[in-house]
Formats: C-alpha cells, structure tokens, sequence
C-alpha cells in the first residue's frame, strides 16, 4: 500500500522539478540569458580571477594562478554540497545582485594564504586531519575574501567597493540549510595555484545576479579600456561575433476579443491594416528590436529597418488604443 503512495509522491516531485526548471529558464531568459550563456561568462570571471592575483601581489612575492573551472546553476541540494564540511565561508551583502554572496574558501587555501601571508617563501600545506580554523586562519581568510569582492568589483561594479560589502565568517559546520532563503545559486568556481598547491575558491551568488551581471558585460563592451585584462574586451567579442540568436519579422494584425479567436477556422482571410507594410516589427526571443518597413529585391521580399523600438512608447501607445 506504502508503494503506491511513494510512487505517487515522487512522481508529483518530479514534476514540481520540472515545473521550477522550467520557472528558471524562463527568468533566464526574460534576462536576456539561457543556461547555454553562463558559460559565456567564463571570460569575464577570468579577468576577475587576473584582477585577483594582481591584488595577492600586494601581501607576498610569490605568484599564485587562477582560472575558471565551472559554471553552474545549483539547486538546495547541491548548494549543500558545494559547501561541504572543510571550508571557511566569507558572507558579503550585495543591495546590487539582490541577497548575500557567499564565497567558500577551501581549507587548503585558508592554509595556503595564511602560509604566504605571514611570509613563507615556498607554499607548503599539511594534512590537517580535522583541524578547526584558528581565529588567525579565519582572518587571513576574510582578507583574502575582500580581495576577490574588490576583484569582482572592478569587472561587474564601479570599482568603488560598493558591489560587495563584508557581512560576516563563519564554518561551513555553521552553515544551516534549513533557515537559508536561497533555493537556487549560480556558483562560479575558480582554481587557484601557488607553487605545487593547487586548491579553489567557490563564489555562490543569488539567482538575482544575471541581469546586473549582463549589464556588467554591456558596459565593459562599450568602455573596453577600462578593463584589466586588455585580451577582455577582444575575447568577449569573439563570443559575441560566434553566437548565433533567431530572428522573426512580424506584422501586427490587431486585436480580436476571445470569442472571435475560438471561432476562426482554415482558410478565413483577416483584414490587415491598410499601412500594414510600414508596420513590421523585427523581434528576437519574443523581444521587438526595431520597426521595419516590407519591400521587395527582385522577386525576393526583403524589409528596411528603420527606427529601434522603444519599449516605453510601445507600451504607452499600446494603453491609449486598447
């Protein structure tokens, strides 16, 4: 009797999953992403992972590497898991990405900046069989948090410190899956070398995140310059320039109530209005982009862009004629 209802119940599950997978999607793409897009991004986390090193230049002699080594969008069960159960957690508050940013610093590499930190000349980490964080390790490792929030600052802020403000550290034993509010996070996990260690540095940020992060890439395409990686800017075009989105043109008939809808059959003719051809709209992703006029090219029909669509004027035009 238990099996029927067990099956029932995680069949309901299943499709509550789907249902939120698909909930995600769509956001993503009301902001102009897919899922496919996070990995676009790979370069820009890159130039903060550079901004990174340059600022760990400052506190030791000895070079330290990073590069991007995952994006993903992970849900309770795997925010959990990225935490783990050996790591220091650096809280940031973020008013710009809409809720707190975590970064989960490995215990390795709390080891590793505490090490070169204090001045060693070769970077040496040991087992620690357990060890807990000593309130020494603990600050050393805030100091190294506020140095990649000043990194991410200076590729996805104004560079004024402002995008991520410190909160608070604390233990992942500490972190409590049952009273944190975020269901879903995109987490960027960099790799991070010094000598032979190599460890990570995980950055979990609010789902919230990927408009602000857009507009992040808006403008450091329109102000190249500014950047601290000057292969940025030529790299992220190169994505662009490879990317390929669908286009539609589409003429707006009008409106029709519900009932003149259920009632159209094949092969009924609609009237179009009589300036139809001056009232083309090319779109993308359900988006309009700009007005066009019809046209032909030889026997082909061809339109004209021209005027971009604003989507203020659109919406106050579509309320004085409804």
């Amino acid at each position: 009797m238990t099996e029927p209802i067990e099956k029932q119940e995680n069949e309901e599950k299943e499709q509550e999953d789907k249902k939120q997978d698909a909930l995600t999607q769509h956001i993503l793409r009301a902001a102009g992403l897919s899922s496919d897009d996070l990995m676009s991004f790979q370069y820009v986390f890159r130039d903060a992972a550079s901004n990174l090193c340059m600022r760990l230049g400052n506190y030791t002699s000895l070079k330290f590497t990073t590069d991007v080594q995952s994006l993903d969008t992970l849900k309770a069960n795997q925010i959990t898991q990225a935490i783990g159960t050996e790591a220091l957690l650096i809280y940031f508050n973020s008013d710009h990405w809409g809720d707190d940013v975590i970064f989960v610093l490995d215990a390795t590499l709390v080891e590793l900046a505490t090490e070169v930190f204090f001045g060693a000349s070769e970077p040496m980490v040991t087992n620690r069989n357990g060890r807990p964080f000593s309130p020494v390790e603990c600050k050393v490792g805030a100091t190294f948090g506020k140095l990649l929030a000043y990194a991410l600052d200076g590729v996805f802020g104004i560079g004024d410190g402002s995008l991520l403000i410190f909160k608070q550290t604390c233990k992942a034993q500490e972190f409590n899956a049952e009273t944190f509010n975020q269901s879903q996070m995109f987490s960027c996990t960099l790799g991070v070398k010094c000598g032979e260690v190599e460890t990570r540095v995980n950055i979990l940020m609010p789902r919230s995140c990927h408009r602000p992060i857009q507009e992040a890439v808006t403008r450091a395409l329109r102000t190249p310059a500014k950047r601290t990686d000057p292969l940025w800017a030529k790299r992220l075009k190169q994505e662009v320039s490879r990317s390929r989105v669908h286009i539609e043109a589409f003429i707006q008939q009008g409106s029709m109530t519900l009932n003149e809808l259920s009632t159209l059959k094949v092969g009924q003719i609609l009237p179009l209005p009589a300036n139809a051809v001056k009232k083309i709209k090319l779109r993308s992703g359900n988006k309009s982009l700009y007005k066009c006029s019809l046209g032909k090219i030889g026997t082909s029909f061809s339109i004209r862009v021209t005027n971009p669509i604003d989507e203020e004027e659109e919406m106050i035009d579509e309320l004085v004629h409804v």
